[in-house]
Formats: structure tokens, C-alpha cells, sequence
């Protein structure tokens, strides 16, 4: 792969199983109707000024989670969008399941995340419903290099 990529080209994918085992799990392709994601770290960053910096700090990021934001139109009878809408109402452990990325090269982070922040569906009368979720890694997620085996 060279160049640029659509972010189409991006694959993510749902554990509608929650077989945190992973032996079990059932995949299912989180794409239908939906047209952004947002990655983002979440770091946690110490920033300490020594006396041998002259009154300048030094920054060390001492936790971090990958969390990532999914937003779009409902789609009805998708089988990622059922699972996630029907997360609502739960708490807990009940929110859990495993979770993949794969990006456009082949690099995949993959784990157990909590689904959090849903909106099953919200809008005017005359318009499509909007979707939105997020995924939240708990711990650090698995990387797996593209071509090493996954």
C-alpha cells in the first residue's frame, strides 16, 4: 500500500457474542450507516519542571486509553447497529465485548472495550435518524503489525 486511503478502506468489527474468552466470539462489520470514526488516545500527561531545566518542564504520558467515536444514520436490522442500540439499557459488564481495527495497511489493535455514549437514534421528522457510539479499549489494546499473522 502507498499513497492515500479512503477512510472506507478502514475495517472495524463487533463482538456481538461478548465472549470475552474469544474462543466464541462472533464478528460483525461496523460500517453500515456509518460515515466518521475518531481515534483518539486519551493520554494522561505528567508535566514536571526539574531545576536542570532552567524552569522548563518535561512531559512523560503515564496512561493512556484508545477510545473511538462512531457516529452516522441508524440503520435498522444491521446486526453491529442492533447490538450496540440494544446496549442501551445496560450497565456493567453488559457493555463489554471484544473489538477489532484493521487499518487500510493491514495493522489491527484489537480487545476488550466498553461500548459508552450511545445514541440510538435522534433527528427531525424529516430526516435520516442519526448513530453514534463509542468504543472505549480497556487496557492496552493488542497490535498487531500487518503480515506477522493475525
Amino acid at each position: 500500500m502507498a499513497g492515500f486511503e479512503l477512510n472506507s478502506a478502514h475495517k472495524f468489527e463487533i463482538d456481538t457474542a461478548q465472549d470475552q474468552t474469544g474462543t466464541g466470539a462472533t464478528y460483525e462489520r461496523v460500517a453500515a450507516g456509518i460515515n466518521s470514526f475518531d481515534p483518539q488516545w486519551n493520554e494522561e500527561i505528567d508535566q514536571t519542571p526539574y531545576l536542570d531545566g532552567e524552569g522548563f518542564g518535561s512531559s512523560d504520558v503515564t496512561s493512556a486509553q484508545l477510545v473511538i467515536t462512531f457516529e452516522g444514520h441508524r440503520k435498522y436490522g444491521d446486526p453491529a447497529q442492533d447490538f450496540v442500540a440494544g446496549l442501551q439499557i445496560e450497565t456493567g459488564e453488559a457493555r463489554k465485548t471484544n473489538f477489532r481495527w484493521t487499518d487500510p495497511s493491514g495493522d489491527m489493535f484489537e480487545g476488550w472495550v466498553t461500548v459508552a455514549n450511545i445514541v440510538g437514534a435522534s433527528g427531525a421528522a424529516n430526516e435520516k435518524s442519526t448513530f453514534s457510539f463509542e468504543v472505549h479499549f480497556n487496557g492496552k489494546p493488542t497490535f498487531t503489525e500487518a503480515g506477522t499473522g493475525a
